[in-house]
């Protein structure tokens, strides 16, 4: 059986005290836009970003649930 990943949103509210994006943006080094696009499907983080948040939120890579990134639809 797998292990069990939680999403960003969850894992930043589960912090005692909870934790706001622009906190865990500016532990990681980027904005706070780019990290609410990160954590809502938006864009797709770096490598780098990825290991950035997970060590801002006090979790291995591998215990987030990252969201897959929505690709806008084209219409012909």
């Amino acid at each position: 059986m797998g292990r069990t990943r939680s999403l960003l949103r969850v894992l930043r509210a589960a912090q005692e005290p909870s934790t706001s994006q622009s906190e865990i943006a500016r532990r990681v080094g980027m904005t706070r836009m780019r990290y609410w696009a990160i954590e809502n499907g938006e864009l797709e983080p770096t490598t780098d970003e990825r290991k950035a948040i997970a060590s801002a939120l006090g979790v291995t890579v591998a215990d987030i649930a990252w969201p897959e990134v929505m690709t806008p639809r084209v219409s012909a």
